[in-house]
């Protein structure tokens, strides 16, 4: 479309009073043409829409999932469900969201008593509006006689805590308790000892119960019945209670002899930590166990205990785990070991506090001897002394999985670096088996060593490569130290079947006009 003023166009030039009447006239026609054309446009776009919802409606006549079988919808509404952790409260996710689609749907979900067969309870939330106890008693009511997975988790009790709030937590507590029959996992989180004492006060235990977890502090009921239950496999305590005298109480109310799954952790003061003494004899009692997380005491041993008694034998015992930030003496873990048969031990977490060298001690190279089918194993690198790296891993053939913890280290001994670490592992003769390697912390070695190993660990046979390596920086990238791979490198890796992770520390803020000022003024 050509215009005399085209020229004048993105200038600054100013038109006479009779070019200004002209340009007025011409655009009175062109505006008279573009309102025809934009109702012509609106017409279209009318029958358009006419046209389209005609289409779609028989589409969904005819579309496919109006056909598929109940049982089939049933069992994608099942897939729908989170797979990590309890359902929650909220029409965004599954089994809610499942019943907002149509109708059909919603009559299918409401009817399919496993999408109801797990549920997550934040009692402050579900306190926030009174409907939704309400809607905690039809959730359970939906599940029928499935087995329920449930996880209660209440706020950090302190203060004054109005009359009607307590009301409201006994209402709830007594909805929850009123479906303990079909109770299959139970997680306690912060809740309150008398919510705690009310949810477990039941004259019969749970004949589904499979695992109960506890997190916080625990006040047990003398007649506790709910750890007594005959499918009763799993139970986890994490606890600011002295360890030693939750299991005073729970010696003659949990089924210790049935028990697969045990952990015992404590994580605020050691001296509430679990005593050697008392985790012999707990475990003599825990013949069935396949693992066990403990966190002990971790002081120096009595000479009276330097001749452990006669061992117990646990059969299946295949993990255990003491936590990494628990060092244990070496003569701790050897009395643990002489005082245990564990024949099919497959995982051990240890992190020792000394090199082994101590009179009564043990050194990884005797521990690895002592465990030759060992298949994955924590350490700590700061204990390991260079002289006896070789041997230390040679110890472990049918290591699988390796996690090495470390920092630098300023003891009394010669310690070993991870580039050492590396250039060991190179031979793969050595934990000819391995396929995971994972190091964390202050990692010094160069790229060069870095290449080697990966090259050396990747030209083996299929079965026997190395597939995962993770390294957990505590510097930054841009740290001249730190050997860097490139992603082309990584990919290239990958493409052989190794999948590499390097994590470094979340960067610090830049310094800028605004440090230092909360967010509330900004």
């Amino acid at each position: 479309m050509q215009s005399p003023f085209a020229d004048h166009f993105g200038a600054n030039y100013v038109p006479s009073d009779e070019e200004i009447e002209r340009i007025q006239s011409d655009l009175a026609a062109h505006t008279a043409e573009l309102s025809r054309l934009d109702e012509q446009i609106r017409e279209l776009s009318q029958q358009r829409n006419k046209i389209q919802a005609f289409i779609d409606a028989h589409k969904a006549l005819i579309s496919y999932p109006r056909r598929l079988p109940r049982d089939i919808v049933e069992a994608i509404f099942l897939a729908c469900l989170p797979t990590s952790r309890n359902a929650a409260m909220s029409a965004q996710e599954a089994p809610l969201l499942l019943c907002r689609i149509c109708s059909a749907w919603r009559t299918i979900a409401l009817s399919t008593p496993r999408l109801w067969a797990s549920l997550h309870i934040p009692v402050d939330f579900v306190l926030a509006k009174p409907s939704r106890t309400p809607a905690v008693q039809q959730w359970m009511q939906r599940a029928a006689a499935c087995p329920m997975s449930l996880s209660v988790l209440d706020a950090a009790w302190g203060g004054v805590v109005a009359e009607s709030k307590y009301k409201a937590i006994g209402a709830l507590t007594k909805t929850i308790a009123t479906y303990s029959a079909g109770w299959h996992r139970v997680e306690l989180t912060n809740v309150s000892s008398s919510m705690i004492q009310d949810l477990v006060e039941t004259r019969s235990a749970p004949s589904d119960l499979e695992s109960f977890k506890s997190t916080g502090d625990l006040f047990w009921h003398p007649e506790l019945e709910l750890l007594k239950g005959p499918s009763l496999r799993s139970v986890s305590l994490d606890t600011t209670v002295d360890l030693n005298l939750v299991m005073s109480f729970l010696t003659n109310q949990v089924a210790w002899h049935q028990l697969t799954h045990l952990t015992l952790e404590h994580t605020t003061s050691p001296d509430r930590f679990i005593s050697l003494d008392n985790m012999i004899l707990l475990l003599r009692r825990c013949s069935a166990l396949v693992s066990f997380h403990v966190t002990p005491e971790a002081s120096e041993l009595s000479g009276a205990l330097v001749n452990p008694p006669s061992s117990a034998v646990l059969r299946s015992l295949e993990t255990f785990i003491i936590p990494a930030y628990r060092f244990m003496p070496s003569r701790s873990v050897k009395y643990v070991l002489d005082t245990l048969s564990m024949p099919q031990l497959r995982r051990l977490g240890v992190c020792l506090a000394d090199a082994g060298d101590e009179p009564h001690g043990l050194s990884l190279a005797c521990l690895g001897q002592r465990l030759s089918i060992l298949e994955d194993i924590t350490v700590y690198l700061n204990f390991i002394q260079s002289h006896s790296l070789l041997e230390t891993l040679q110890s472990f053939p049918a290591l699988v999985r390796l996690v090495i913890l470390g920092h630098v280290w300023t003891g009394h001994f010669e310690t070993t670096g991870t580039a050492q670490v590396l250039e060991v592992l190179t031979d793969t003769s050595v934990c000819p088996r391995l396929q995971e390697l994972e190091l964390e912390g202050s990692m010094i070695f160069s790229k060069t060593t870095l290449d080697a190993f990966l090259q050396a660990r990747v030209q083996v046979e299929s079965s026997l490569r190395l597939q995962r390596l993770s390294v957990a920086f505590h510097a930054p990238p841009n740290d001249p130290g730190i050997p860097l791979l490139s992603s082309t490198e990584i990919q290239c890796y990958l493409s052989q079947g190794l999948n590499i992770s390097l994590v470094f520390p979340h960067p610090e803020p830049s310094p800028g006009a605004w440090t230092g000022i909360s967010r509330d003024y900004i």
